[in-house]
Order: C-alpha cells, then structure tokens, then sequence
C-alpha cells in the first residue's frame, strides 16, 4: 500500500480504469492501481478532481491536507458503514478502570524512556547541563509514575517532561552548531510536520487493523482529533520524529543555507525531508519483541499488540521500548540517498 505526497501545484491527475495517473506538463509522470493507494497527503491549495475524490469516497481513502510549509489545514475522512471490527472491545474497555490506567503508564513510561534514549543517543560523548538535567527528570519520572493518581496526573507528568525534554533538544542544536536565529522556525516546523505524518500513518493502521481512532485512553476526543492514534504517536515522536528532524536539520538545512525562504526553496526543503520521512520509516531497529524490524513494522506489532490487549489475549498492554547501543547510533541511520517506499510527486 503506497502513500501519494502530493507538492506541485501543476500536477493534475487522472482516474484511467483502475489506474491513478499523475501528468506534469502533459506528460505523464507515474501511474499507480488505486486499490494500492492507502492515503493522499496534499501540500498547499490542490484540488483533487471529481472522479479521484469518488476513488476516495468508494475506497475509503484518507486524505490529509497541509499547507505548502506542512502545517495542518484539515483532512477528509470517508467512515465506512461496516462498524470498526474491534468497536464494541474499546467500548466495553472505556469503563475499565484498571485497564485504562495500566495500558496509559505504560505508554508513557515508553515516551519517557524512548526520549531519554534518543538524548542518550546524541550525547555519547558529552551532556551540557541541560541535557544531564533532562535525562535525571526523566529517569526521576519513570520511577515515580505508578505514584500518579489518575489518567489526568499522568497527562500532566507527560506536559512536565515535555517541557525539560525540549529544552534539552534545544541544546543539542547548539551543540550541533545549528544557528538557532536561522534554523529554529525551520526545525519547529519540521518537527510539526513529522508529527503530523506520523499521526497520520498511525491513523491508517488503526483504520487497516479494525480500531476506532476516536477512542483513546490517553488523549481525549475533545482535544485531539483521532485521539487513539496520538496515544500510539506518543511511543513514536522521540525515536522517529525528533532523531529525523534532528539529523535533517544537522545535514540538509545547516549545510545547504536555504534559510527561512519561501518558494520554491521551501518546497524543495519538504519534499526532501519526505524521502528522508519514508527512508525513516524503512530503518530497521530491534523491537524488544519482535527483534530486528522495520519502524513501519513496529507500528503494526504495537497496533496488534494493543488489539490482544483489549481482548485480553495478554495480560497487558507492552509498549515500545527501544534499547541504546553506545556503539552503534541506530536512530540516525537514513543517508540521504534514499528513495522513498511509497511515491512522492514533485
């Protein structure tokens, strides 16, 4: 199942039999079936035609839209009439105190333990203040989780770390000799659109694997949309969305000088950095299940780990705790060569 990135504004597009095709100055650019097409993330003011949005809407194909600089804007979302295989499990497991609480430490104990492998990962050899503050809390946290006396306490735990957890990620631009006058609105951007992918593919996983993505435990529907697919996010951002937007940053922005500009600068800036998002999603890392596996193949294990969890098929929910290797710094390891899994139209 491929994803199409859609960025230029020229590209029109064309439903031929059972054929998605892409044309660019009359010619035509690639073509693909559309029964592989697992979602449409649309960048700045394109318009689908009429008949690929009735694609959409038979195959219920999500479509997500950002502005040119990858910022959300909205998405369109095609509810199958066929209720969500596992609906009646998450309804039943919403007065389920116990279960509630159990699986949400875990995910967080997994985001905090995550984080703190990802700033271990970068400071093999040395750790401002800053940085050594960061990991003590977190690890404080960690330690001090089952202490929380509710969901709501927890979530504020999450707020706290994020809070000392950024400001050392923060430092290690500096560190990195990334000038923060050039290159900060940059990175925030690039961390919000690594998010918002992120969230996004998580979402299509959810959908494939049978759960309602507006039933989530630790994030809540009046805040979030599709709150269950933040709550897997939350496993995800350090090890995937920072250590990519990071090593980006240290190796694209800082090195080529694009700067803040607009245009066609910072188009060519968000279609790399998606070759460098799939090229992320094809990394392999050692599950603490699973062994070696891809980060695509970890979301599926922890979708389906989740599922056996609702159903009581295990005792609890186990997240995603990934190792730290001092001598091997497997978060970083995307060259910038890679072509993208799934097709990016430019």
């Amino acid at each position: 199942m491929s994803t199409i990135y859609i960025t230029e504004n020229d590209a029109t597009f064309k439903i031929q039999g059972q054929y998605f095709k892409v044309f660019r100055q009359e010619k035509q650019r690639f073509f693909i079936r559309t029964s592989n097409i697992s979602q449409f993330i649309i960048f700045g003011n394109i318009k689908l035609p009429k008949d690929v949005m009735q694609i959409v809407r038979l195959n219920q194909i999500p479509v997500l839209y950002l502005t040119e600089l990858g910022e959300y804007i909205g998405r369109v979302e095609n509810p199958s009439i066929v209720q969500s295989k596992y609906l009646n499990s998450q309804r039943q497991r919403l007065r389920d105190i116990e279960f509630n609480r159990a699986t949400a430490e875990s995910i967080i104990w997994a985001k905090l333990h995550n984080q703190q492998t990802f700033l271990q990962s970068w400071t093999r050899q040395y750790a401002d203040h800053t940085i050594q503050r960061a990991l003590n809390y977190l690890t404080l946290l960690m330690d001090n989780l089952s202490a929380a006396p509710s969901i709501d306490e927890l979530h504020e735990y999450i707020k706290e770390a994020d809070k000392v957890y950024y400001c050392a990620v923060t430092s290690l631009l500096s560190l990195y000799n990334l000038h923060p006058h050039t290159t900060a609105k940059q990175i925030s951007r690039f961390l919000n659109l690594g998010n918002q992918l992120l969230h996004q593919y998580i979402y299509t996983h959810l959908q494939t694997g049978g759960l309602h993505p507006d039933y989530g435990i630790l994030h809540r529907d009046r805040d979030n949309e599709l709150p269950l697919a933040w709550d897997f996010s939350a496993e995800f951002r350090a090890p995937i969305v920072d250590d990519l937007v990071l090593n980006f940053a240290r190796n694209i922005i800082n090195t080529n000088g694009n700067g803040n500009g607009n245009g066609k600068k910072s188009n060519t800036l968000v279609q790399r950095f998606l070759q460098h998002w799939e090229g992320k999603l094809k990394t392999f890392v050692l599950h603490p299940y699973a062994g070696e596996v891809t980060y695509r193949q970890c979301i599926d294990l922890q979708v389906r780990e989740y599922i056996s969890s609702l159903l009581g098929d295990v005792e609890y929910y186990r997240p995603l705790a990934l190792k730290f290797h001092p001598n091997h710094r497997s978060f970083t390891n995307i060259a910038e060569s890679q072509k993208p899994a799934l097709t990016l139209v430019k």
